[in-house]
């Protein structure tokens, strides 16, 4: 028991960030595969990240220092990952249900903050993982055929595996727009644009409709 104890000072003072040591944090969740079927004996992987200078959100990488919850799901799918509740100097809490390491679709929980739980307790969505060979990469090229208009906006509506699923929105984020997403194979994905017209000074968002089909990656223009 000595030893146990030891470790955990150890590991949480190693990574610079302090920790209430009286009250404990609670988050459930379940993971299941793209046919609703629960997926048992996974492993959940929880990193806190600590405060930095930059840009936290879009560069860092959770590593063995920051992991200080573990959980292995049941045979419903379901995890639940009890740890001392972060005080101060971090920035993010993250939950980890899937990695690149194995034949499914990367999914993480992020930018989960203390307000975020109620009661000292978070119920995560259910995380849905899709095998990789399931799954394309959409490359939406943008063409821009009217120098009045600017793209402010693209967003895409129908079957994708939301790798990163963010609590709250992300302080001092870049203003870019994400023309690369996996999607699932054999669909017709909405892409829903918003463009800006200097001219008329007015807002425009339109909706084109992409068939996906069973090539691992889908090129497309999209001119505006």
């Amino acid at each position: 028991m000595k030893k146990i104890i030891i470790l955990l000072v150890f590991i949480l003072s190693s990574c610079g960030i302090e920790y209430d040591g009286g009250t404990k944090i609670v988050i459930k969740g379940k993971v299941v595969d793209s046919d609703n079927n629960p997926i048992e004996n996974k492993e959940i992987n929880l990193f806190v990240s600590r405060e930095s200078y930059g840009f936290p959100f879009l560069f860092y990488v959770p590593s063995e220092e920051n992991n200080i919850g573990k959980a292995i799901t049941n045979s419903m799918g379901e995890y639940t990952i009890v740890i001392p509740k972060p005080s101060n100097n971090f920035s993010e809490i993250i939950v980890e249900t899937n990695s690149n390491s194995n034949n499914l679709n990367r999914k993480q929980f992020r930018n989960i903050q203390n307000s975020n739980f109620i009661n000292f307790e978070l119920v995560l969505p259910t995380s849905v993982l899709y095998k990789n060979s399931d799954l394309a990469t959409l490359n939406i090229n943008p063409n821009n055929v009217n120098p009045s208009n600017e793209l402010r906006k693209i967003e895409f509506i129908g079957v994708l595996p939301n790798e990163f699923v963010y609590f709250n929105p992300i302080e001092n984020e870049l203003d870019f727009i994400d023309f690369n997403r996996l999607v699932k194979k054999n669909q017709t994905i909405i892409l829903r644009y918003t463009v800006f017209n200097y001219i008329t000074n007015t807002t425009i968002i339109q909706d084109e409709n992409i068939v996906i089909n069973n090539s691992n990656q889908i090129n497309y223009t999209l001119n505006y």
